[in-house]
């Protein structure tokens, strides 16, 4: 069986304009070609897009893996797999991995220094290196979580964290080129509750439903509850995604919560994400609400629920 590159993006988790670049620059595939010269790919292919994606989420760069046959590039995964028995030696070579931490480091700079074209460039750079998920994995999730950190510590300005929250929001909210959403397409609403206004986490959640295949309706930071059911009923929404950095354990933020899971019908799935969420998970205690730790466990659950029949719990709301 045959596979549009749509089709194929969305089985191997690797964006069509990735896919592309990866073809034009990197040689990694050569699909068959239709009689209007549209791309097709086997399953084979599929397979070989997987392998890569997972390596370069590991921080292995495309370019050095790209003449490599997917059976070797399968067996450098399992050897990339972390296990307790093999501890790192002392002198080991610096690692992909620490080429990304040594990025985060240098965006995290470059916002102390209010200097918002150094932090495009890296950001880019990375992108470059790791492919678009390899970066949102390895390099704009850690950058989030240092900025939510030095700012809470009290090690970053509110402005120094304006401007690295303005460069990610271009880089994430910008539409990748060549991607194209359904117009069948489940759709999500994503937002943070009111009175929570860093939204970088917001934003990466959007970006990843995007690249997932759902149609994403962002409405930024700081909304009440009732605005939130009132844009997915309007929008006859699949799901709606909030992310929760600060303040933690907070009564009223938790009253939301149970607030926003009340108004939802039950068709209608609650993810709850961000720094934050586990400990309104542990003061909730709700199992009718996604708790998003990771942005694996968000991919994993985009993923579950957009192979789910579809649903009109909207229909059946009063």
């Amino acid at each position: 069986m045959s596979y549009s590159i749509q089709m194929a993006a969305r089985l191997s988790g690797v964006s069509a304009h990735v896919i592309r670049m990866w073809e034009r620059r990197y040689a990694v595939l050569s699909p068959g070609r239709t009689a209007s010269n549209r791309r097709l790919y086997e399953a084979q292919d599929i397979e070989r897009l997987k392998v890569l994606r997972a390596l370069t989420e590991q921080g292995h760069r495309i370019g050095n893996m790209a003449s490599l046959p997917t059976a070797q590039l399968q067996e450098l995964l399992a050897q990339s797999l972390p296990s307790a028995a093999e501890p790192t030696p002392i002198d080991a070579k610096p690692t992909a991995q620490e080429d990304s931490a040594q990025l985060v480091a240098r965006a995290i700079t470059a916002s102390k220094n209010y200097d918002s074209d150094s932090l495009r460039r890296l950001l880019d750079e990375a992108r470059q290196q790791l492919g678009h998920r390899g970066m949102l994995y390895q390099v704009v999730c850690p950058l989030i979580e240092a900025i939510g950190q030095q700012w809470q510590a009290g090690q970053m300005r509110p402005a120094h964290e304006h401007v690295a929250t303005a460069v990610v929001r271009e880089l994430l909210m910008a539409a990748v080129p060549g991607q194209q959403i359904s117009g069948s397409a489940a759709e999500i609403i994503i937002t943070t509750p009111s009175g929570e206004m860093h939204e970088l986490g917001a934003m990466l959640a959007a970006a990843t439903a995007r690249d997932l295949g759902w149609r994403v309706t962002y409405l930024g930071p700081n909304l009440p509850v009732d605005e939130i059911v009132a844009c997915a009923r309007a929008r006859q929404a699949r799901a709606v995604a909030l992310s929760v950095v600060y303040p933690e354990r907070c009564p009223v933020v938790a009253e939301k919560l149970k607030r926003l899971r009340q108004l939802l019908p039950q068709g209608v799935e609650l993810m709850v994400g961000g720094r934050a969420a586990e400990g309104y998970q542990q003061e909730i205690g709700r199992n009718d609400i996604h708790w998003i730790h990771s942005l694996p466990q968000l991919d994993e659950t985009l993923v579950s629920l957009a192979r789910q029949a579809p649903a009109r719990p909207w229909s059946m709301a009063g």
